[in-house]
């Protein structure tokens, strides 16, 4: 994500507030064939997503999945590295693991003429850089804090999960871009997002699927008593009520595509909130429709909205597999327009990342530049390999063809039919 020196839409690069900031792209496409890898990097920083923000149980294996095409990778640890800016700091957080422990982590001050270590662990300790910014004004007391936690986290956790259990300060802001500003989503991912939306007004909703033209005059919030809520089951209510948190106010339920909230009249009440979508009939009247009885496409439309709304507001990175799913090219590119050409959005720090089959997105000129498209795929002995067009010296070759007949390779190598024996000539 980091820009070249390619000047075309220079409004699709991020600076920073400070001479170290590095230039960055606000958006990356992904291609490849199928089995090539791109799922697997996207899998790959899931993974180390869920392992720093969750951790991992006392005495439970770390579950890392190994490269398996190369018997001398069976036992070797696996490493991971996010190198990221936020709030006008740059870091590389990264650790080497394998399904017992951590062999090693680290944290870094990242910039152009920067490498500034924060932390740095071995199997046996952990170092601190206590002349970093991060530790500034830290008192003795805490010092010795810092080193009673370093020395009493267990070795199938990280140190940073650890701070946050811990309630240490000084890497919250580590742990918090890991935990809400980057957002992972794969194709049958549940609308994680829809519980936030449902609770602010819907204009943004409405402005938004208006300007994909599918026929869809406005979004609306229904509220129904849970009592009288028909697409959930006596069984299921009964439990639902038996389960709802005494502290909660709301909770989500994916499957049901709804949010279960307690009534605002101080009763025990529970209130089932959730979208529908207003269509205009033919003697111009309202028409209500429930998000089930959209089409498959519209539907994963509704469930991508509220990502361009968290883009909007800045401060995210959304990493999406196969964002075409389900949709047609001129709606993909109708949301990467809405992300990157709004004159309201390009000075935010928000990144979206795909990966992709849709070759009409590959219009160089038009909605992407070079160092925003990436191309993936495996080498002879099966290890998956990235590389970027901004490597190559393609100016006006219409890329889509370029692309369908190999010329950046990461398409599939498909045999002749006939030599194989599958199809006989009559």
């Amino acid at each position: 994500m980091i820009a070249s020196n390619d000047t075309h839409h220079s409004h699709h690069i991020v600076g920073g507030d400070s001479e170290e900031s590095i230039k960055l792209l606000r958006s990356s496409i992904i291609y490849g064939a199928n089995a090539s890898g791109k799922s697997n990097l996207i899998k790959a920083m899931k993974f180390a997503k869920d392992f720093i923000v969750n951790g991992v149980e006392k005495n439970k294996n770390i579950n890392i999945d190994n490269f398996r095409l190369d018997k001398t990778c069976f036992h070797k640890p696996s490493r991971f590295e996010f190198e990221f800016r936020y709030q006008n700091k740059q870091y590389a957080y990264g650790f080497l693991i394998d399904k017992h422990k951590v062999h090693e982590e680290w944290l870094f001050e990242m910039g152009l003429n920067l490498e500034n270590p924060i932390y740095e662990r071995t199997r046996k300790k952990i170092n601190f850089n206590f002349e970093n910014e991060l530790f500034l004004n830290i008192s003795e007391y805490d010092k010795n804090r810092l080193a009673y936690e370093a020395d009493g986290t267990r070795e199938n956790l990280l140190f940073l999960t650890n701070s946050q259990e811990r309630d240490i300060k000084q890497f919250e802001n580590i742990y918090t871009w890991f935990d809400d500003v980057l957002t992972i989503i794969f194709p049958n991912s549940k609308p994680l997002l829809l519980p936030l939306v449902i609770q602010v007004e819907t204009d943004s909703w409405s402005d938004i699927l208006k300007s994909f033209d599918l026929g869809i005059k406005s979004i609306k919030i229904t509220q129904t008593p849970l009592d009288d809520y028909s697409e959930i089951e006596e069984t299921i209510k009964n439990k639902i009520e038996e389960d709802f948190p005494q502290e909660a106010v709301t909770m989500f339920v994916p499957h049901l595509r709804c949010v279960i909230s307690k009534a605002k009249d101080g009763t025990d009440r529970l209130i089932v909130s959730n979208l529908s979508t207003v269509r205009i009939d033919k003697d111009d009247s309202e028409v209500i429709f429930k998000i089930s009885e959209e089409s498959d496409g519209t539907q994963r439309l509704i469930d991508l909205v509220p990502m361009l709304i968290n883009l909007d507001q800045g401060n995210a990175v959304f990493v999406i597999d196969e964002i075409e799913r389900s949709l047609h090219s001129l709606l993909i590119k109708k949301l990467f327009d809405l992300f990157l050409n709004s004159p309201k959005n390009t000075n935010l720090n928000s990144q979206l990342i795909a990966s992709t089959h849709e070759v009409n997105l590959l219009d160089i000129k038009e909605l992407f530049r070079k160092d925003e498209i990436w191309f993936v795929e495996k080498d002879k002995d099966g290890q998956s390999i990235l590389y970027s067009l901004a490597n190559t010296d393609v100016e006006n070759l219409d890329l889509a063809t370029g692309y369908l007949n190999g010329r950046f390779g990461a398409i599939p190598f498909i045999k002749d039919l006939k030599a194989s024996g599958w199809s006989k000539e009559k």
